[in-house]
């Protein structure tokens, strides 16, 4: 069937789909993936009533900007990649990509990311793209008794996984990054997943240890030119139980002017504190360096009260992302390539647990998620 006619079969499939808007229907068109995806994308543009039905299909939010179709099932996930030789980039995040109020990354992720066409194209053409929802994401309201309501998330992290055909974790990209650098990521790991093709067992193991060790080196050098000697913390007064306030502090984009914490600048280091002046002045050098896309921008804008100063609004985003872009690298991303280096990862479900814990400070033996110390007293009845 050629691709003239699989669009034309999904354009009316996708006009009877939004004559009646089931689920079973829903599920039709998903059957059809991308093609699907691409005719309904062109009917928003002339009817924007059609967009929730593009994003159910592409299980995004958003998808009007990114036009990705999402796989939520792994199995289906592989078997889309072995049948057409691409790797999978996974998304593990805490609530749903296709809703609003997912992670605050997540939602930074199809805002600044996804909906930048030069990323976008990227994932169509070369990826089959996953996403898991790891577990419920916390949200508040806030009621200000006049009828207003603030709506919003709290804690919760996001990381982006580099998939084989067969689901073996070849690397993992944990937080927000920079669109310049999330693209230059995504090219790197294709280039690393052709140069594993065909490789098998002691062969492959030694080609992925030599590229994370590369890839270690090369951004310890990077945190050492960047980053003054810290404070360093003794063992006895570090924390047996993480906070969410703790969490919180991982990403200055979530968090502007905490301090973060940089671990391990080179292996066996003890815990060092990077001041949150350095931070903050990080991301002011580096805030040029953050480019937005215009369909990003439009994006940014459709999101934002229209009393805001949307241009300054953009210049504190470029900051805060630039700092994020940083720390995710030079200590989250360092050190998940150390543990490649050295052999201690042996599959997805094992490393994603270890990052929620170690890296991201929200363990799933938390069912708080550090909301609710044990021995605080809120004088609330529990």
């Amino acid at each position: 069937m050629n691709k003239k006619l699989c669009l034309a079969i999904a354009i009316v499939a996708g006009a009877a789909l939004f004559a009646f808007g089931g689920d079973d229907d829903v599920a039709a068109l998903r059957a059809k993936g991308q093609v699907a995806v691409d005719a309904l994308h062109q009917r928003v543009a002339d009817d924007p009533s059609v967009e929730p039905l593009l994003d159910r299909v592409c299980a995004q939010k958003d998808c009007r900007a990114s036009r990705l179709f999402w796989y939520t099932d792994l199995a289906e996930a592989k078997a889309a990649a072995r049948a057409t030789g691409r790797p999978i980039l996974a998304l593990y995040m805490l609530g749903r990509l296709d809703e609003e109020l997912s992670c605050a990354n997540s939602r930074f992720f199809r805002t600044l990311l996804y909906s930048d066409p030069s990323i976008s194209s990227i994932l169509r053409d070369q990826y089959v793209v996953y996403w898991h929802s790891v577990r419920d994401v916390p949200r508040v309201t806030i009621e200000l008794g006049d009828g207003r309501v603030i709506r919003q998330t709290i804690t919760g992290n996001s990381v982006h996984y580099l998939l084989s055909e067969d689901g073996s974790v070849l690397d993992a990209l944990p937080g927000l990054t920079s669109p310049a650098t999330f693209r230059e990521q995504l090219q790197l790991w294709a280039n690393l997943h052709r140069s594993l093709s065909g490789t098998r067992g002691e062969e492959r193991g030694n080609a992925l240890r030599a590229y994370h060790l590369s890839r270690y080196y090369t951004l310890s050098s990077v945190a050492w030119q960047l980053l003054p000697v810290g404070v360093e913390t003794p063992k006895a007064k570090r924390q047996k139980r993480l906070s969410a306030q703790d969490a919180s502090r991982l990403a200055m984009t979530k968090s502007a002017g905490e301090a973060v914490m940089m671990r391990q600048l080179e292996p066996g280091a003890a815990l060092r504190i990077v001041p949150a002046e350095r931070w903050i002045a990080l991301g002011e050098e580096r805030a040029g360096d953050v480019v937005f896309s215009p369909e990003s921008i439009a994006l940014i804008r459709s999101k934002s009260e229209k009393s805001v100063d949307v241009e300054a609004l953009l210049q504190n985003l470029r900051r805060t992302v630039a700092s994020d872009a940083v720390f995710n690298d030079v200590d989250l991303h360092r050190r998940i390539h150390q543990w490649f280096a050295d052999g201690a990862v042996t599959d997805l479900d094992s490393l994603n647990e270890r990052v929620y814990r170690e890296l991201f400070l929200t363990p799933s033996d938390d069912p708080w998620m550090g909301l609710k110390p044990p021995t605080i007293f809120t004088a609330i009845a529990q």
